[in-house]
């Protein structure tokens, strides 16, 4: 009894983790990360690519970081506000941080 009990522990463990938890996947970002992790409670490094439309990659800077994809978009947003740049959606990317280590990267 008591190995059967461990048994469905485990598999609820797992079953949880995989499907429900942090790490149960999102399609629509193409994550591992659920999506509410990803979109409200993951850590995201923000860059900045100042010259976005002449594709020099040179100039893409961190600027810094934000919890949630939405506000990864806003602290973009507001930065190129303040240095007087047009907004381009292209010009941010968020870099989900995990454990100190960059693990994916979304725009949202």
């Amino acid at each position: 009894m008591a190995k059967m009990i461990l048994f469905f522990l485990i598999v609820g463990y797992f079953s949880y983790q995989y499907f429900l938890g942090d790490e149960s996947g999102c399609d629509k970002y193409s994550s591992k990360f659920s999506c509410d992790y990803v979109e409200n409670k993951a850590l995201y490094d923000v860059y900045y690519w100042h010259n976005v439309e002449s594709g020099n990659t040179n100039d893409e800077k961190i600027i810094g970081s934000a919890t949630g994809l939405n506000s990864c978009q806003r602290f973009a947003a507001n930065y190129a506000s303040s240095i007087n740049a047009r907004w381009n959606s292209r010009s941010y990317i968020c870099v989900l941080k995990k454990d100190d280590m960059n693990i994916e990267k979304h725009r949202f």
